[in-house]
């Protein structure tokens, strides 16, 4: 037993000993591996460390492209790629660091995954860019699109998901309203010499190589895009006028707030309204004012809305970007849970609908009206403050704000339009002239707004002279508005409703219905007209004290009337995507579907402003609602803005879950609203108070001139009238009638 002992003692022994002598050396053979490494490095040769002057793992590659027919042009980019191909061979580090850069083949491609994109920032950030000229790389988005090998029809299957069937027959396998398999988009890295066809030439050799190539299938193949390299962006003269622009907005309501903080200002001196028109603190004050008139849920409402209209917009524009998971969004489009996704459009109906609801509200109960032209310029300086900052951010901005594969391509369309039609967007033109390139798309909805105020206040102003002749003309323009719809979509045979599909949110410029039905101002009309007709009914009821006079039992069922009635318009206009098209269907649900959202938003209304849910009601009129229902025009502005940029700065695909869209939904509503209040502190709020006082002042003038001469007559009076929320901010505080207006 001890000889036992004694022999496992001295095996121990040895083998530790042998074992420190293993590591020992390993350690000092890497030290001086990595010394003679940085030698060669500094030497510069070129050539590499010679793994094996007979390695023949690169010889096809070198082969292939001894087999295509050059251009002198394109010669200096053949040998710069021949030579990294040696260098491969060599395992020389700069011609393995571009190599390492790109997916040396597609992957995921049968499930969606379009975007191999490899690694931007490798391809970008090399170490040695700035000290040697001839190893400057860029980076280029190749399109490809893969077709069969031979003109023969994919063979009909019972079950498109077989494991058995041809591949081919999957990747061509392209249902409705579902991403193609036999497109996707390739990064690849190639030295700055290369001329666009080159690397369509280079990328043909890359793609024989790769399990999609061994079927034989042909590919179209095109550079569409400008490709990218590491220099260093200049700013234009329209960044640097932004960004004095804004630098001096932030001085002087800097000023402007200190001042009206530590100086008593005189009451109605112009240069006290001046100050004050600036003053953050007075501005922010005035976002945190409620006004009780028995409407106010409608502030939840607003809120709420605009947030759901955020997570529709993530999910789409998610979309459009690059997934790692593009068949299981497919297949959730089409599954129960699309119908509460692809009619989403709705949401916007709410907003005409409060619209008109809050316009009318607020003149219905006026005993005198004023100048209908000051009323529509104070409105126009309303929407378009806002809007023109948020345009020329931007035209002038936006570029540099982001970096990546897709950066360039999703965002220069996006600048370029604007820099382009930026005086549509200021004319409340854009959705009728060049919608192909509108400035910002979300923007139609402004001009729709504006036309419909301008018509409501015309038509408000004949109902008021001429009563019978009002109405008539109000019934008049509901039946036009709801006719024009299913007319248009009859006789275009357009869809019954604007689906959110991949098709729609990969290009929505692109899209026929887009601009013939969707955004126009006479398609969409009907929903505002029914917040009008609702605002009518709610003065006349709470003129005559019935807030709050319909029991709870009929309150809580209008309210899940209404509920279930919006519920059911919008599932049952997702089932289209599913049916055969049938004209005469979609043309009625074109006409109805939206006012008939509308009904229901305005029946939630109703039943809590005239009934008695106090739970629904004191939610909805909870008080934050207040301040962030007034930020909802800013964060419409600027939402899809935020949304874009995080979406197309990736460098990988993402997987798409529905975690990832509410977090990244509550984080774009979030700088949304930062956003939102910077542009109502530092723009929308001075220049309407500006505005106000401009009027205000013009009007006191001609009033004066009048008292000087008695000939004339004086039926000056003046009407006060709040001035709260983004909607009722259609007039100035104080209104002065004179006979000259």
């Amino acid at each position: 037993m001890k000889r036992f002992s004694c022999l496992v003692i001295n095996i121990f022994l040895i083998a530790s000993t042998t074992v420190s002598c293993l590591v020992t050396n390993q350690i000092s053979s890497r030290e001086t591996v990595t010394e003679e490494s940085v030698r060669e490095v500094a030497k510069d040769s070129g050539d590499g460390i010679k793994v094996d002057d007979k390695s023949q793992i690169y010889n096809d590659v070198i082969q292939s492209l001894k087999n295509q027919n050059w251009t002198d042009e394109e010669q200096l980019c053949v040998e710069q790629i021949n030579r990294m191909v040696r260098g491969l061979q060599n395992f020389t580090l700069w011609a393995v660091w571009v190599w390492d850069t790109q997916t040396s083949e597609p992957q995921g491609q049968l499930f969606a995954n379009k975007y191999q994109l490899g690694n931007f920032d490798q391809c970008m950030n090399a170490p040695w860019t700035d000290s040697h000229d001839d190893l400057h790389m860029k980076y280029c988005l190749v399109d490809i699109v893969l077709e069969r090998p031979d003109n023969g029809h994919k063979q009909k299957l019972n079950k498109p998901f077989s494991p058995y069937q041809s591949a081919i027959d999957f990747i061509e396998y392209h249902p409705p309203h579902t991403r193609p398999l036999n497109e996707l988009t390739w990064g690849v890295c190639t030295p700055v010499s290369c001329l666009p066809s080159t690397i369509e030439k280079l990328m043909a050799v890359m793609l024989a190589r790769s399990h999609l190539g061994a079927a034989g299938l042909k590919a179209r193949i095109a550079v569409n895009e400008k490709c990218q390299t590491n220099e260093d962006q200049s700013y234009d003269g329209l960044f640097h006028s932004f960004v004095i622009l804004m630098g001096s907005l932030i001085s002087i309501c800097l000023v402007c707030t200190y001042y009206n903080c530590t100086r008593q200002l005189e009451s109605n001196s112009a240069s006290s309204n001046l100050i004050r028109a600036f003053c953050m603190n007075e501005n922010a004050s005035d976002l945190l004012k409620m006004r009780k008139d028995g409407s106010e849920v409608i502030y939840g409402i607003k809120w709420l809305t605009m947030c759901l209209i955020v997570v529709d917009h993530q999910i789409g524009i998610g979309n459009a970007g690059p997934i790692s998971n593009g068949l299981t969004s497919d297949n959730i489009i089409q599954s129960f849970l699309g119908l509460f996704i692809l009619h989403d459009d709705l949401f916007v109906d709410t907003f005409f609908l409060l619209s008109g609801f809050l316009t009318i509200s607020s003149f219905a109960s006026l005993k005198k009206l004023p100048n209908p032209l000051i009323v529509i310029l104070r409105r126009y300086i309303r929407l378009v403050a806002a809007l023109s900052v948020v345009v020329f951010y931007v035209s002038a901005v936006y570029p540099y704000t982001g970096t990546g594969p897709l950066w360039n391509k999703a965002i220069t369309a996006e600048t370029e339009a604007c820099r382009k039609n930026w005086w549509l967007n200021l004319l409340m033109i854009s959705n009728y002239v060049d919608t192909e390139n509108i400035c910002i798309v979300i923007s139609w909805y402004i001009p729709c707004d504006f036309h419909f105020f301008l018509v409501t206040i015309i038509g408000f102003f004949l109902y008021k002279k001429y009563p019978k002749i009002g109405v008539i003309t109000g019934g008049v323009l509901f039946a036009v508005a709801l006719l024009i719809p299913g007319i248009m979509t009859y006789m275009y045979q357009l869809a019954a409703v604007q689906l959110f599909t991949i098709e729609f949110v990969m290009n929505p410029r692109a899209n026929e219905d887009f601009h013939l039905l969707y955004i126009k101002s006479h398609a969409r009309f009907a929903s505002y007209l029914v917040g009008v007709f609702g605002g009518f009914i709610f003065v006349k009821y709470k003129a005559e004290g019935k807030l709050s006079t319909i029991s709870k039992k009929w309150s809580a069922f209008g309210t899940i009337a209404a509920l279930t009635l919006m519920l059911a318009v919008m599932m049952y206009g997702s089932t289209f995507i599913w049916r055969e098209y049938q004209p005469l269907e979609s043309a009625i649900y074109a006409a109805f579907n939206r006012p008939v959202w509308a009904f229901g938003v305005g029946l939630l209304v109703m039943c809590c402003s005239f009934g008695q849910l106090q739970i629904v009601k004191s939610f909805l009129s909870w008080y934050p609602f207040v301040p962030l229902s007034r930020l909802t025009y800013g964060l419409y502005l600027t939402h899809t803005i935020i949304i874009m940029r995080n979406v197309f700065v990736t460098r990988n695909p993402r997987h798409n879950d529905y975690f990832e869209i509410l977090s990244s939904s509550a984080g774009t509503v979030f700088w949304g609203s930062i956003s939102a209040l910077l542009l109502w502190l530092l723009v929308e709020a001075p220049v309407n108070k500006l505005f106000t006082f401009l009027i205000s002042s013009k009007i006191n003038i001609e009033t004066v001139e009048e008292n000087q001469h008695p000939t004339q007559s004086n039926n000056s009076t003046s009407v006060e009238i709040s001035n709260t929320g983004h909607l009722r901010d259609n007039l100035p505080t104080r209104i002065h009638f004179t006979s000259k207006i």
